[in-house]
């Protein structure tokens, strides 16, 4: 069940909640918001912040912090997100953790989202706290943030921290989806294409895929690929399905960069690019795929049109192909040294 809910991400900036600045103070012109952060309007801070950021953060911070410390959740919570991404300042997961609460105390869904996600993670001195990220996504999502409902999902799909439910996870996912949050609409595809909650449906499948995909979810894009590929749930095309595995090779899906590489190598429902093939396969193997390490190991020992034979690099792809656990790669070494 693990490998079929995924968490969705967290630690998102919030949606704006103030009205723009004046005419006078803009990202553009951080001076002349100064007075009004002065005087403690959020909108004048909140500029400052955003102008300030990328050649002051130590200013810009001050001015999130004025804003947290008045109670502007949305400030507590980008500066939060800063403290947890080390973005603009310090890497600070405590700091974070604490700003993320202030946020979420506050009733900003997407605060409590963030702080959902730091306490199942943990790291940095946080251990984790499932019972305390199950409730700060309880929160999220009952406030309206997708997010929080899709990983609100995962919990009840996985049994953590509340007892296995897959119609509420279902519940919960859809509710995600239907927010845009791409990871929930992947995780209603994954349900419906293994029946693990009723009935194997690949078709519904590629149309929570599809809309996942769109909303930005590699893994949904991934998924999509797989069934145009095979034809199941969907028409075969292959051309669809090598356009969807690059979109999710993009969005950063390991997966999708194996079988992108691979159709690369082999022509496969797109024109044959042998280097573009081998460089794709090399950067998922480096990112700890370890199918791409196999494929590109017996590229490199002859397998394939086009790519320069290099016995010495295809030992060391199949050896890190069987270090990852990958049965092709230990199949491979296993020929290499028994020459």
């Amino acid at each position: 069940m693990v490998a079929i809910f995924v968490l969705a991400p967290g630690c998102r900036p919030a949606s704006p909640n103030t009205p723009p600045p004046t005419a006078e103070c803009s990202e553009r012109d951080p001076d002349a918001c100064v007075a009004l952060c002065e005087r403690g309007e959020a909108r004048g801070c909140d500029a400052l912040a955003k102008a300030l950021a990328p050649g002051d953060p130590e200013r810009a911070a001050a001015a999130l912090r004025t804003n947290c410390d008045a109670g502007h959740a949305p400030s507590c919570n980008d500066l939060g997100m800063w403290r947890m991404t080390g973005k603009h300042g310090p890497r600070d997961l405590k700091a974070a953790l604490a700003l993320f609460q202030r946020g979420c105390d506050a009733r900003l869904p997407a605060a409590c989202a963030n702080l959902g996600a730091v306490w199942f993670k943990g790291g940095d001195g946080v251990a984790p706290d499932h019972g305390r990220a199950l409730a700060a996504w309880t929160v999220a999502c009952d406030g309206g943030d997708a997010s929080g409902c899709s990983n609100l999902g995962t919990l009840y799909g996985t049994g953590v921290a509340v007892p296995l439910d897959y119609p509420r996870a279902m519940t919960l996912f859809e509710r995600g989806c239907t927010g845009g949050n791409g990871q929930a609409c992947a995780n209603l595809g994954q349900a419906h294409e293994t029946g693990v909650a009723g009935p194997a449906d690949p078709a519904l499948a590629a149309k929570y895929y599809e809309r996942g995909c769109t909303a930005g979810s590699s893994g949904a894009c991934a998924f999509l690929g797989a069934l145009y590929a095979q034809g199941r749930g969907v028409a075969e095309d292959r051309e669809r399905a090598v356009e969807l595995m690059a979109r999710g090779c993009e969005l950063g899906e390991l997966n999708a960069c194996s079988d992108l590489g691979t159709a690369l190598l082999l022509g496969d429902g797109v024109a044959a690019d042998p280097e573009r093939g081998v460089r794709t396969l090399q950067q998922a193997c480096d990112a700890g795929q370890a199918v791409a390490c196999s494929n590109l190991a017996a590229a490199r020992l002859g397998g394939v049109t086009g790519v320069a034979l290099d016995p010495d690099q295809g030992r060391r792809l199949a050896e890190r192909a069987c270090e990852l656990g990958d049965a092709k790669g230990c199949s491979i070494l296993q020929r290499l040294r028994a020459q």
